[in-house]
């Protein structure tokens, strides 16, 4: 099982959107997907379709330590099981442990199970963080196409790279997704002519497009790909869940 790690500090940017949307795809394209919301706020189930909150989830595990094999939910998407947040969990009852969430996987035999595990992490470096990216094989860094999103990913950057090479020197930086982006806006190709300039064409992504069905498919409870697999929003994560698993094949 290959982790994937999306995350940002910076709230806002997309993270959730893209980790839904990008599951179904890799889903779609017939891999077993494993989806984590290691965020309180415990918006990732609404793109799956569950509207009321869970009474338990992963955070509860992280907690005792216990087994995540029944807090794992079959999504209605193809090939997408996820495990949820507990919604305003308190935190400081996980313990400070960096491994807890790769040895509950590697206890309960999750990796031989699914292809890929997605992780949606909240804007913040806690120990949440630090256990996903204790687990993870790749990192993902979505980034709202403005001057200030540019800003905190560059200070994530750094923070990240201090952090990885403490916790987990093999994990990989995949690349940066710009999200919300319009072409016609001189100020966004500004922006990601210098994010190239910084990261590398090879560590950049394809922008994913502006548009108002990606915020309505949450609303729906369906990643964008199942309400309109046309829109730009469900060709863009098409395009990235493309690119993803090449770049990971690539790696092997």
């Amino acid at each position: 099982m290959k982790t994937i790690l999306v995350t940002n500090r910076k709230g806002g940017v997309g993270k959730t959107t893209t980790t839904t949307n990008l599951a179904a795809w890799i889903g779609a394209m017939g891999k077993k997907v494993l989806v984590i919301d290691l965020d309180t706020q415990s918006h990732l189930q609404y793109g799956f379709g569950f509207s009321k909150p869970f009474e338990k989830g992963i955070h509860d595990a992280l907690a005792n330590k216990s087994s995540i094999l029944g807090d794992i939910y079959e999504t209605s998407f193809e090939n997408v099981m996820l495990i949820p947040a507990h919604i305003n969990f308190n935190i400081s009852t996980i313990p400070n442990d960096n491994t807890t969430l790769k040895e509950l996987i590697i206890k309960d035999g999750i990796s031989e199970v699914f292809d890929y595990c997605l992780i949606d992490t909240p804007p913040t470096s806690d120990i949440l963080l630090f256990n996903s990216l204790y687990l993870s094989d790749y990192t993902i860094v979505p980034i709202k196409a403005e001057f200030l999103g540019v800003i905190a990913t560059n200070q994530f950057l750094k923070l990240f790279y201090s952090i990885a090479s403490q916790i987990n020197q093999d994990i990989e930086f995949l690349g940066i997704v710009p999200t919300m982006f319009n072409k016609s806006m001189k100020e966004h190709q500004n922006l990601v002519e210098d994010l190239q300039k910084k990261v590398g064409k090879s560590r950049l992504f394809n922008p994913i497009r502006n548009d108002i069905k990606l915020s309505q498919s949450f609303l729906e409870g369906k990643p964008v790909m199942y309400m309109d697999k046309r829109c730009r929003g469900s060709k863009d994560y098409k395009d990235l869940a493309i690119a993803v698993l090449n770049k990971i094949k690539e790696k092997k």
